[in-house]
């Protein structure tokens, strides 16, 4: 890449520092042109920090400058790094400036990563755990991004494709020289070089489900009959008052969304509308949408308001196989009541997984260990390698499905057909790395990062 690009790398606003980077053969020349150090220097050193101006005719900004000589650099080219004073115009201007000079142009959004890509200095998916990383939402996540940009999955897919390549090379001998006098690798040979693949594909592919989950969060919905302290319950394990809560029943009408973290996890919160039979159309829009909430969600907080009728708050069947009972306002029960509670659940069969009391924040923390418990497998957790991007859960389990096709083939099955399967298997791992993307994925896959990246 011949021409030199230019962006902001810092969020636009007033703030204490502001970089403008640069990349490409005229990064340093353009230094030259625009910055004075205070020092004399007839050369700029690699890696070393200047502190002068940014000169322009109209006006000035002390700065401090960077230069890195390609290919020692993040993109593998000359880099130019401009740190001026955090500010939304002059930022902007020094960038319009420098955008006026011949044979700049703004860069694309992720465009320094993708050249990075494209020099060698990093594989698609460590760019694409940058990304992760810079949108991190909680601690977990941001360990499994930590360890994508560090190689482990990298490391993990290239090993895969190696043990892959080999039984690749002894299939090829066969096609390539089928008149030689040699003896060549079998069908149940095949099946055998694969099992170590397969297993390895399957182990990867495994820790896709609580891997995603660490990067969007793990669905929680409440739901329950009208007042039964569903709100309440958001604010407890918010630990702040988020949801109006009254004692008239139908207060929520729509569902509303907030976050919490618990042991480095994401977990997005669903407050949702009471449950129940009603002539009002708001009203009926807010449990329609809660029904869509119940069926999308990854565990459902059945509440039971101990002081309520019981017979009423479980006439509506929840379509969700992981559902916590949760019997609220303890603080309200009695002897007789508790009594009354137990008889109740077993005689209908019903499982009570935990007491609160919401208004006083009784058992919350015990509350958030089940959900916790029950939505997150902890072995996967803390595995190095975790597949918490959906492309490379597909791309993996398009692999997988062509690997077993060459598992399950039968004598039949010509040796060429077995090739294409495992070729195209190993070019579908290449495209986890990046070994085998063409242009036109990595210009989507870079088309979501920020403009300076």
């Amino acid at each position: 890449m011949s021409d030199t690009i230019c962006a902001i790398s810092t969020p636009l606003g007033t703030g204490g520092v502001s970089i403008i980077r640069l990349s490409g053969e005229k990064s340093l020349p353009v230094l030259k042109k625009v910055f004075q150090p205070f020092v004399n220097t007839k050369e700029f050193l690699p890696r070393y920090m200047y502190f002068g101006k940014v000169k322009f005719e109209d006006f000035s900004d002390d700065a401090l400058c960077v230069y890195f000589e390609g290919p020692n650099s993040f993109t593998g080219e000359d880099v130019v790094e401009i740190n001026l004073h955090g500010g939304f115009y002059l930022t902007n201007e020094v960038l319009k400036r420098l955008l006026n000079l011949d044979g700049i142009r703004l860069a694309e959004p992720g465009e320094f990563s993708k050249r990075a890509v494209i020099n060698g200095k990093m594989d698609v998916s460590k760019a694409e755990g940058i990304i992760d990383i810079i949108n991190a939402n909680s601690l977990s996540e941001l360990r499994a991004s930590s360890n994508q940009i560090l190689g482990e999955l990298s490391n993990k897919v290239k090993d895969i494709q190696n043990k892959l390549k080999d039984v690749i090379c002894e299939v090829d001998v066969a096609i390539d020289y089928p008149d030689q006098d040699i003896e060549y690798i079998s069908l149940e040979q095949i099946k055998d070089g694969l099992v170590d693949v397969v297993n390895d594909v399957k182990q990867l592919l495994s820790t896709s489900s609580t891997g995603i989950q660490l990067k969007t969060g793990v669905n929680i919905v409440l739901v329950g009959v009208p007042n039964v302290g569903k709100s309440s319950l958001l604010n407890a394990l918010l630990g702040y008052e988020r949801a109006i809560v009254t004692n008239i029943a139908g207060t929520t009408r729509d569902t509303l969304n907030e976050t919490y973290e618990y042991n480095g996890v994401k977990f997005n919160l669903v407050d949702t509308a009471g449950l129940h039979t009603t002539h009002d159309e708001i009203e009926k829009i807010g449990i329609k949408r809660t029904i869509d909430a119940i069926e999308q969600a990854d565990i459902v907080l059945h509440l039971i308001d101990c002081t309520q009728d019981l017979d009423s708050q479980f006439t509506t069947k929840i379509n969700n196989k992981n559902i916590i009972t949760i019997v609220n306002k303890n603080d309200l029960l009695n002897d007789t009541t508790k009594k009354q509670l137990q008889n109740y659940a077993k005689q209908h069969n019903i499982n009570i997984d935990i007491q609160i009391s919401a208004k006083n924040k009784e058992n919350i923390n015990n509350l958030k260990q089940l959900i916790f418990d029950r939505t997150i497998d902890k072995e996967v957790l803390s595995n190095n390698v975790l597949i918490t991007n959906v492309r490379h859960q597909q791309l993996l389990k398009t692999a997988l499905k062509e690997l077993m096709d060459v598992q399950n083939a039968n004598q039949n099955t010509t040796i060429d057909c077995l090739a294409l399967l495992l070729k195209d298997a190993w070019l579908h791992l290449g495209q986890i790395t990046g070994e085998n993307t063409d242009d036109a994925i990595l210009d989507r896959l870079f088309s979501k990062f920020c403009l300076g990246k």
